[in-house]
């Protein structure tokens, strides 16, 4: 009845989770679908901004860029190069040019790398200097405009240069600009306080702080330089990437717009399609819970019926099927047995007419044939009970020594468990009284313990046998060295086809039908842990006497 329980109770399991995932899978496809669609809709508008502020901010630091370069290129096309070989003169100029407090130096410099004349605070650290094999200065000269990297130098602030020189390239007009005006400038682009932008020139380094405080450049940012700030913004997980190219590329500007951020203003609506929805699935979980209830009673209902009609044929079929295998069994095992038991007396009778003396190991023969009539009549046991499954008779009771049966059954898997290096241990008790049971059943008990015992023990494990006597009881205990039995798995040990070993390796019925049979002998199976590891297996039978027969 507790399998059937069980059976049924799957059964409503089963059903409610069919019913649940029809329910809840279109739930989650609509999910799904809004989740995503929200995150489409955000990514492009998301883009869009991007777009539009890196575009801006690009147009603005491209300006101050020409602005600073205008400055210098107009003052080199409008003045006389005599004008910048006079130290006041350049002095004045840097008071009329630097109108905003960014320009840290103004520098005039000779077309053969003489200075002519310089304005700033590091006049000691320049004075002398020659400037003709410096890369800039060439670089100057030959393209008439130069804007350097930013890097901090003896000023020990970041800064860069813009140099121009003159239509006949006499001299050069040198400005060091501070590039704190840029990181003003910066803050405007940043679009949410987890995105990010910054300055970097073609190598990947940057000529800016990163707003984030960022040291190393991503993959992606890297990509968008190596396609020389293409115009289409590059989408990640989680942020957005654009880049404009400033000062005729030699500098890149970055923006990344970071897309949780951006998320945030669908949280409300986030919040109101989780309450729809856990409704929904509240809703469909009560109507599958109540739908897989009726329909697991139906079926109960329609089984019980079936199994009632049906099983006064099963049993009828069942019992001529085993009347019919008995039948054959008899046929064609007990006539052999029979011709065995026959030939094997009749050697019995013609070894004593033998001289001792010119036959080898007459006492062995003679054991030999006691085994072969032993085992004869133990198979003949076996089919006569097999017959009594048909006929319904009574088990055959005898006197049984358990040390004997043990040893004897021990003697079934010795080799297996020599191969397995597993040492089996007797602690029999001596003199262990004499039962009245049936032997071969319970050798059958034995056996099917040993096994598991064997099984559980693994490769160089211990198995220990043991006989003792309490009150009017015999006790047999198999304990073995494996890993014991799990809790939960105690109370199921017992049941038809429950199994903890891997497929095709048990069926799940040998400790059923040793159970079933220790039962019907009057005794008791139990399993239990050791505390010192492993599992113990406890059979025990009442001591009975001739004329003192137990049946349950």
């Amino acid at each position: 009845m507790e399998r059937m329980n069980d059976y049924y109770a799957s059964v409503t399991r089963r059903l409610l989770l069919a019913f649940f995932c029809l329910c809840l899978v279109p739930l989650l496809a609509v999910g799904w679908i809004t989740k995503n669609s929200l995150r489409d809709i955000n990514i492009i508008r998301l883009e869009d901004k991007a777009t539009a502020t890196v575009t801006a901010q690009a147009k603005v630091l491209s300006q101050v860029l020409k602005d600073h370069i205008n400055n210098l290129d107009m003052l080199v096309n409008f003045l006389p190069p005599s004008f910048f070989e006079q130290q006041g003169n350049t002095e004045k100029l840097f008071l009329a040019i630097d109108n905003r407090g960014d320009i840290v130096d103004l520098q005039s410099i000779a077309a053969d790398g003489r200075q002519y004349a310089y304005v700033g605070p590091y006049r000691t650290q320049v004075k002398g200097k020659s400037y003709a094999e410096a890369p800039w200065f060439q670089e100057t000269l030959l393209n008439g405009v130069h804007i350097s990297n930013v890097f901090t130098g003896y000023r020990g602030t970041p800064h860069f240069v813009v140099a121009v020189t003159n239509p006949l390239k006499s001299y050069v007009l040198r400005a060091t600009v501070n590039s704190s005006s840029f990181n003003s400038l910066l803050l405007a682009a940043q679009i949410s306080p987890h995105s990010d932008a910054f300055i970097v020139n073609r190598a990947g380094e940057f000529q800016t702080p990163s707003l984030r405080g960022e040291d190393t450049l991503s993959v992606t940012a890297r990509t968008l330089i190596s396609a020389g700030g293409s115009e289409a913004p590059i989408v990640t997980d989680d942020a957005v990437y654009i880049a404009r190219p400033l000062a005729d590329g030699r500098w890149f500007f970055i923006v990344t717009a970071n897309v949780a951020d951006s998320m945030s203003v669908y949280i409300p609506l986030y919040r109101q399609i989780l309450i729809v929805f856990t409704i929904l699935f509240i809703l469909a979980l009560a109507a599958a819970l109540v739908v897989s209830i009726m329909l697991a009673r139906h079926i109960r209902h329609a089984d019980q019926e079936y199994a009632a009609n049906s099983m006064q044929f099963a049993q009828m079929e069942k019992m001529a099927t085993i009347g019919r295998l008995a039948a054959g069994v008899a046929h064609e095992i007990n006539n052999p047995l029979q011709m065995i038991s026959s030939q094997s007396g009749w050697i019995a009778e013609l070894l004593p007419e033998e001289d001792p003396a010119k036959v080898k190991n007459l006492g062995e023969y003679k054991e030999s044939i006691e085994k072969i009539r032993y085992h004869v009549k133990r198979a003949g046991t076996i089919t006569h009970r097999l017959l009594g499954y048909s006929k319904k008779m009574a088990a055959q009771q005898e006197e049984v020594q358990l040390n004997d049966l043990l040893n004897e059954t021990i003697s079934f898997v010795e080799k297996e468990a020599e191969s397995h290096d597993i040492s089996i241990h007797r602690n029999f008790l001596p003199d262990l009284p004499l039962t009245m049971t049936d032997g071969p059943q319970l050798q059958q008990v034995f056996l099917n313990l040993l096994n598991n015992a064997l099984d559980a023990a693994g490769e160089k494990g211990e198995v220990e046998i043991s006989t003792a006597v309490s009150g009017s009881d015999l006790v047999i205990r198999f304990a073995d060295s494996g890993e014991g039995i799990a809790r939960e798995n105690l109370k199921r040990l017992f049941d038809p086809f429950f199994t903890t070993k891997l497929p095709n390796k048990g069926t799940g019925l040998g400790l059923y039908i040793s159970y079933d049979i220790t039962r019907k002998l009057g005794g008791s199976l139990k399993a239990e842990n050791r505390e010192s590891g492993g599992a113990l297996f406890t059979v025990q039978l009442p001591i009975a006497r001739l004329g003192e027969i137990k049946r349950h």
